[in-house]
């Protein structure tokens, strides 16, 4: 079957982009020196992890304890579980997965690093735990230096636990205006994670992980020197957030959503079948990186991330004049721009790239995988709805 017989909305994924931007991400580590853990709440597929592990991942990172069960039951033995895992009956299902696979959790609190540890003692586990640290997202975690280490007193006296690192998010790097700040935000989370680590050990304890993730930060933390691990998600399909950072190019987007034109009701708007349940809510927070006074087409090459999305031909041609619009309904999906019956008629179909591609995928039981405009490949993706 063609790309352009699929039912829609549907979600795509092209598959030699797909491979390219797995290889390359895995390339870029080995050349730098540094182990790469993907987060795999970005695709919540187990067969897209595994292509991830395949080019050389030392393991993977899953957001939520039952996208790590998934993973696991896929055949993936290395896991980070980067949520907090609160509650006996949380930590009992840890404890079983533990059983099965190699595992690693993350604490922020020693009332929760005493729970896990008295539950796994019990069972005769010791579990690997790496600290959550706040390089400046305000989310969780401690602060970098001292109050890690006053952390860390407490969590390696811990008989059911492994401290053997510290990692962090550092996803302040979103809200960085340009290149050069995104770049400064993200070498600062790193050397803060690097010196937390060095006071850890010069405290005695042994931290040999010091893990960073984020796609944008990925390629700039690595080469601070005594990083040993990256975590990048989005990387994978890339998304208009992405590329409004400046972190990919048109020819990278892998993941779009099919959809077809339902209406042409005027000059100014065209309506498609993905709406907010088929392309995503998901709005972008950081600051465009568009010089003032730029002409309106320009401008949103520069920000992409007005309205939802990008429109895309099925040829591949970016529609830069067209919007995919904020105001969208449950089942509609609105594309606005002064060009719309001149482009669209009822019945053709176009590509949205989603503004944030971890949102978007979240919707969907299957990515269709697409080579040379056929359908090559159907993954279920497995961990959707996989939020405890």
């Amino acid at each position: 079957m063609r790309k352009e017989e699929l039912d829609t909305p549907a979600l795509i994924v092209d598959l030699d982009i797909l491979k390219r931007n797995i290889t390359s991400m895995a390339d870029f580590a080995r050349a730098a020196g540094v182990k790469l853990r993907p987060m795999t709440k970005t695709h919540k597929c187990p067969a897209i992890a595994h292509l991830q592990l395949e080019a050389g991942a030392a393991g993977i990172q899953v957001a939520k304890l039952s996208e790590g069960e998934v993973m696991e039951a896929a055949g993936i033995k290395d896991i980070f579980i980067s949520n907090q895992i609160v509650g006996a009956q949380k930590i009992e299902r840890l404890i079983r997965l533990a059983r099965r696979a190699k595992i690693r959790i993350a604490v922020d609190s020693v009332e929760n690093a005493r729970e896990i540890s008295r539950l796994a003692e019990g069972k005769g586990m010791k579990i690997d735990t790496l600290l959550d640290i706040d390089t400046g997202i305000k989310r969780t975690g401690v602060p970098p230096g001292e109050p890690a280490l006053e952390l860390a007193k407490e969590v390696v006296k811990l008989p059911g636990l492994n401290l053997m690192g510290i990692y962090t998010h550092e996803g302040i790097v979103y809200r960085a205006k340009n290149k050069e700040e995104l770049h400064e935000i993200a070498t600062r989370a790193a050397r803060d994670m690097v010196e937390t680590a060095e006071l850890l050990r010069d405290n005695g304890i042994d931290i040999r992980e010091v893990s960073l993730g984020s796609t944008p930060g990925a390629k700039i933390v690595a080469k601070v020197k005594g990083v040993t691990e990256i975590r990048p998600g989005a990387y994978v399909f890339n998304d208009t957030q992405q590329y409004g950072l400046g972190v990919c190019a048109e020819k990278d987007f892998a993941a779009t959503v099919l959809t077809t034109i339902i209406s042409v009701p005027a000059n100014d708007r065209a309506i498609c079948d993905a709406g907010s349940k088929a392309a995503g809510p998901d709005s972008c927070t950081f600051g465009a990186f568009t010089p003032p006074n730029t002409p309106p087409v320009e401008a949103r090459r520069k920000d992409p991330t007005t309205g939802l999305g990008l429109v895309r031909t099925l040829d591949g041609e970016i529609l830069w004049d067209i919007v995919f619009d904020s105001k969208i309904g449950e089942e509609y999906g609105l594309l606005r721009g002064e060009r719309c019956r001149e482009l669209f008629k009822v019945g053709d179909k176009v590509e949205i790239i989603p503004i944030h591609c971890c949102g978007t995928v979240f919707l969907y039981d299957e990515v269709i995988g697409i080579r040379d405009n056929e359908v090559e490949v159907i993954w279920p993706i497995s961990a959707r709805g996989k939020i405890s």
